[in-house]
């Protein structure tokens, strides 16, 4: 076993010395300028990698004409990746769509303004204000979240470990979610911001709610429709003899 390993290593350093004077210019050969050898390595590596990308790229077209069910699904996958990826909002889009949605609720009187749309808002000025809002973005989409304290905040309970929330509640601290560009919870506490619930809140229970028939009904259509409708006038009324019956006018088709 020691013979056939000294016979192995003894090889080895032939092929390297070999290798070594084959690659040693002669006596009438210059060397190479070291430059110019690191110039040929790095266009070998540009090639061979080149030649790489294109196997791959022959590869994918010969899968996708194999399977073109599956390639249309891989691609529908990557270019809604792409959209979601672009669109993803940034911290300032929040804080824009905040300030509108402060602004459009100023516009109103405080009996008018929704209670959740008003709250909601009051709670995220209150969070920026206190510099509790945290923007963390997870390339498809973005969180809004809150924290406890202020990151310049050096109290003892912000800076020890031990005392920092925990990870499952997470959930809880998230104010909102940022996807396609639209931040989701904001728009859905604005949606109604300009009516307020509380002021139905003594009515009678099947006053409180409207359903699209009352809104909608056939009887207030027609209704509506009679006052396009021409007056015809009786023969009596035109010759002065005016009847005892009050109602005369009626709508003719």
């Amino acid at each position: 076993m020691a013979g056939f390993l000294w016979l192995r290593f003894a090889g080895r350093r032939a092929c390297s010395s070999a290798a070594k004077v084959a690659t040693e210019p002669g006596a009438g050969e210059v060397a190479a300028p070291p430059k110019t050898k690191r110039l040929e390595r790095i266009g070998i590596w540009i090639k061979s990698l080149m030649h790489d990308y294109a196997e791959a790229c022959r590869d994918i077209g010969v899968g996708m004409k194999e399977r073109p069910g599956k390639a249309a699904v891989y691609l529908s996958l990557l270019t809604g990746a792409g959209i979601c990826n672009h669109k993803t909002p940034c911290e300032m889009s929040f804080q824009s769509s905040l300030l509108d949605a402060v602004g459009t609720l100023l516009l109103l009187s405080p009996w008018t303004r929704n209670g959740s749309s008003e709250g909601h808002v009051q709670r995220l000025v209150t969070l920026r204000n206190q510099g509790r809002l945290r923007y963390q973005s997870l390339v498809f989409f973005a969180l809004m979240y809150e924290v406890p304290y202020d990151q310049d905040c050096n109290l003892y309970e912000s800076q020890c470990k031990h005392l920092a929330p925990r990870l499952l509640d997470f959930p809880s601290r998230v104010c909102d979610v940022g996807f396609l560009g639209r931040w989701w919870v904001l728009d859905s506490k604005m949606k109604e911001f300009d009516v307020n619930d509380d002021e139905f809140k003594y009515l009678p229970t099947h006053l409180q709610t409207i359903s699209a028939k009352d809104l909608h009904s056939e009887e207030n259509e027609k209704l509506f429709d009679e006052k396009y409708k021409a007056v015809f006038m009786p023969e009596e009324l035109l010759q002065g003899d005016v009847p005892q019956v009050p109602t005369l006018l009626k709508a003719t088709h």
